[in-house]
């Protein structure tokens, strides 16, 4: 899986999960060696910074570009915590691979 085609999975994802309400924060997306992670944050936040219109629970998105899993992480623990518990599901070959970053 490529980017563009991760990117779409997680758009459509929150656009499902939210009723379209949020999308992907472009900016904030990191790539790994096996995928990409992806942040999502509520329109009205993102276009009027309305502080009561900010999300709470939005877990980032990993996309696994080697299988196509999409996996929501988590929001009680520092990110790295779910990306070192990730990370430990996979092969290490997966962990070797050259990060494609984002072509927004």
């Amino acid at each position: 899986m490529d980017f563009d085609k991760a990117a779409a999975l997680a758009s459509a994802w929150v656009d499902i999960l939210c009723e379209g309400q949020a999308c992907i924060v472009r900016e904030l997306t990191i790539a790994k060696p096996y995928g990409w992670v992806f942040f999502y944050e509520s329109r009205e936040f993102l276009d009027d910074g309305n502080p009561s219109a900010v999300l709470v629970g939005n877990a980032p998105i990993i996309v696994n570009r080697n299988t196509s899993e999409l996996r929501v992480t988590g929001t009680a623990k520092p990110l790295e915590h779910y990306l070192t518990e990730y990370e430990k599901t996979l092969p290490p070959i997966w962990l070797q691979q050259t990060p494609q970053l984002p072509t927004w």
